[in-house]
């Protein structure tokens, strides 16, 4: 039966400006059969317009919001943030208000199977998984060939099948256990709705699949392709890209040799980290008017940023918005509502004073008073409280703007080279190789330290706790507010979230166990597919 692709290559690859190039006609017909034809004639321009624009749409898959009323609880980036807020070491503001996250920082009970917090979750995850395989339905072997341009389509789509589905594994099972209940594996389009398979199951799917992509990502050689990385081009789904999620993955299941294997290949191709100069905002201004540049913050400009491994340059509009909560000096949710995002006292006081980490926070002492936004031209009694962090502070725009959309414009990155190192320290710790955990950590601290601090695993916080209680540490502290690191290590370790208000910053008293990191399978699941009940 033939399968209509017409909404989605309209959209996608402009198919009515393409009509007459690839002689077929009306063009919003185009069939899987005609499709398949046009492949196999191995004419590579007619590769480039029937799967080139599918597989430049793949990582827009992962970054674009989901649509909906509220983008920001429809975006990758609003649900890491939702999912950081259920931890430790982030507090909003001083204020108790109920706007933008606040339940969820308050740790209320938003999992339920219909949720505006869980259900985008879900579909972010399925998405994904479903436009992955509607290229790779078309990309068998046969297609496929030693085509390196076809290789690297494949290799991008397996590779977001595999994010995509450990997305889903993180959020919505248990931390990994082989025999535990996994989801329902689909690699191909269509078909009768699946079971559940096991935890096991579902990671060997994915392993496979990252085993296949980091193999021909490896074959593909040509102009700045060069070994399977694209480093011209950030938002690139390329070699870096897979093996961090293979990192990932394999760190998750305990395969600790694999962590090790991908984390240095990345290592050996981005060998350099964020210079102190450029390691979040810095206040150009005074101390009662404080300005801080976008343009050297290396977290906002790609420009000072050597550890990008994947993150979307020059980000506006509905895709930004979250960006906004975090920026505590620029008018948004958190600001205009007073709840900025702040470090929680006990975790700012573990950074060592040698440390630039430690200027990426207003210190307890600190507070802007009487602080205008840019857009405003009369004094307020707006206070930026102690603590509150700095790490993505802008109150100036790339050009220099004090206008809000120029605030609203920025980079995002969602994987870098601090990540890899971490993952890697880590599993060599739980490998016990504690020598090669420490080096690792030193690589990461020897970039952070200031003042001739000469930081390392053996003297930060005067050396005390394990081999992998350091690392844990410099995950907290490196990973602050980044990609909801803190919630995903916090439910990997097996930590409860235990809040005190005797001991703590925190507004609220509130214990958040692991238990409760494990979203319900959403309703319309439950409801439509008989094979899960």
């Amino acid at each position: 039966m033939k399968k209509y692709m017409v909404i989605l290559c309209v959209c996608m690859m402009g198919w009515a400006s393409c009509a007459d190039r690839l002689e077929l006609s009306p063009a919003n017909q185009i069939t899987q059969e005609q499709i398949m034809e046009l492949l196999a004639s191995g004419d590579s321009s007619k590769i480039d317009i029937v799967l080139g624009g599918l597989a430049s749409n793949l990582p827009y898959i992962w970054h674009r919001d989901l649509g909906g009323s509220d983008h920001r609880n429809n975006s990758p980036l609003g649900l890491m943030y939702y999912h950081s807020l259920q931890g430790y070491d982030i507090v909003i503001g001083e204020n108790v208000t109920e706007t933008f996250g606040y339940s969820c920082y308050a740790g209320r009970d938003q999992r339920t199977g219909l949720n505006i917090f869980n259900v985008p979750n879900w579909n972010l995850g399925w998405k994904c998984v479903a436009e992955a395989n509607r290229l790779l339905d078309l990309l068998t072997d046969e297609i496929t060939g030693d085509n390196k341009r076809l290789k690297t389509f494949k290799a991008q789509a397996l590779t977001l099948r595999a994010l995509a589905y450990n997305w889903l594994m993180e959020n919505y099972r248990e931390a990994y256990h082989s025999d535990g209940t996994g989801l329902m594996i689909y690699d191909k389009i269509g078909g009768t709705y699946k079971p559940y398979s096991t935890a096991g199951e579902v990671y060997d799917f994915i392993r496979q699949d990252l085993q296949i992509a980091t193999g021909l990502f490896a074959e593909v050689q040509t102009g700045e392709e060069k070994d399977g990385y694209t480093l011209a081009d950030y938002s690139d789904i390329d070699l870096g890209v897979a093996n961090f999620v293979r990192a990932r993955v394999s760190l998750l299941t305990g395969d600790y040799a694999t962590t090790i294997a991908s984390c240095s290949a990345i290592q050996a191709k981005y060998p350099d980290l964020i210079a102190p100069e450029y390691y979040g905002g810095k206040n150009s201004g005074t101390a009662a008017s404080p300005e801080f540049e976008m343009e050297t913050n290396a977290f906002l400009n790609f420009a000072h940023n050597p550890e990008i491994i994947w993150g979307f340059p020059n980000v506006v509009g509905n895709r930004n918005e979250v960006y906004t909560a975090w920026n505590v000096l620029s008018y948004s949710y958190g600001g205009s509502a007073g709840d900025y995002t702040r470090i929680v006292n006990t975790l700012y006081d573990q950074i060592n004073a040698g440390d630039i980490r430690k200027s990426a926070f207003l210190d307890g002492n600190t507070r802007f008073e009487n602080y205008m936004y840019e857009s405003e031209t009369s004094p307020t009694d707006r206070t930026v409280p102690a603590y509150s962090n700095l790490k993505f502070a802008a109150s100036l725009g790339k050009n220099g703007s004090k206008a809000n959309a120029d605030l609203g414009t920025n980079d995002i990155c969602y994987m870098r080279v601090s990540e890899v190192l971490l993952m890697k320290a880590e599993a060599q710790a739980k490998s016990g190789d504690e020598a090669g955990a420490k080096a690792t950590l030193n690589t990461l601290l020897a970039a952070r330290s200031v003042n001739d601090a000469a930081l390392t695993a053996d003297n930060y916080g005067g050396g005390a706790g394990s081999v992998l209680d350091q690392v844990k540490l410099q995950w907290r502290i490196e990973m602050w507010g980044e990609n909801a690191a803190e919630y995903f290590n916090n439910k990997r370790w097996g930590i409860d979230v235990v809040r005190s208000e005797s001991n703590s910053s925190h507004r609220e008293t509130r214990t958040i166990p692991v238990s409760s990191m494990t979203l319900p399978i959403p309703d319309n699941e439950l409801l439509y597919n008989p094979n899960v009940q």
